[in-house]
């Protein structure tokens, strides 16, 4: 507030100080001088000239007026546009949790439940229907997810005895 009253200040001692010079400089202010060809000036010829001051000085201020107004107006647009922004923010942010606490709390265990309960029951009737065991046989076969199981079930046949997969080998057993 202080560089505001200091150019305020400033601009009206600059306005009287330019009034003085443009009299001083026309020779407005020594008429006793007794120039011969320029009339005296009258006391109109200093009010004219005091209102142009005047006016010129009341532009200038009002001036100085709008374009603080003006960027006050655009600080104050860029604040309430981040305010806004990390108001969205922090919304989505606090709605996400939310959600995500509601799940676990009441979804989850709800959910579970019911898978468990159904589940079960739900497999072993489309189990029992032949032509989804029949998709389902033939989609893991086209996985690979069967090679393992039936190369051990192939050997066993062919071998007729125990299959010997690494897997089962205790160390320092005996093995018969």
């Amino acid at each position: 507030m202080g560089k505001l009253s200091a150019a305020i200040l400033g601009s009206i001692i600059g306005a009287f100080v330019a009034v003085a010079a443009i009299v001083f400089w026309f020779g407005w202010g020594l008429p006793a001088q007794g120039q011969v060809a320029h009339i005296d000036p009258t006391r109109a010829d200093y009010v004219d000239l005091l209102l142009t001051v005047a006016t010129i000085f009341l532009g200038a201020v009002g001036l100085a007026v709008t374009v603080g107004a003006l960027v006050i107006g655009l600080v104050a647009l860029k604040t309430l546009r981040e305010i806004k922004d990390e108001a969205a923010s922090e919304a989505k942010t606090a709605a996400a949790t939310k959600i995500t606490e509601t799940m676990e709390a009441d979804l989850d265990p709800k959910v579970d439940k019911k898978v468990r309960e159904i589940l079960p029951l739900g497999l072993q009737v489309v189990l029992a229907d032949d032509e989804h065991r029949d998709e389902i046989l033939k989609a893991l076969v086209r996985t690979g997810a069967l090679d393992a199981a039936v190369g051990r079930v192939i050997e066993r046949i062919n071998a007729g005895g125990p299959v010997m997969d690494p897997q089962d080998v205790v160390e320092g057993g005996d093995q018969d």
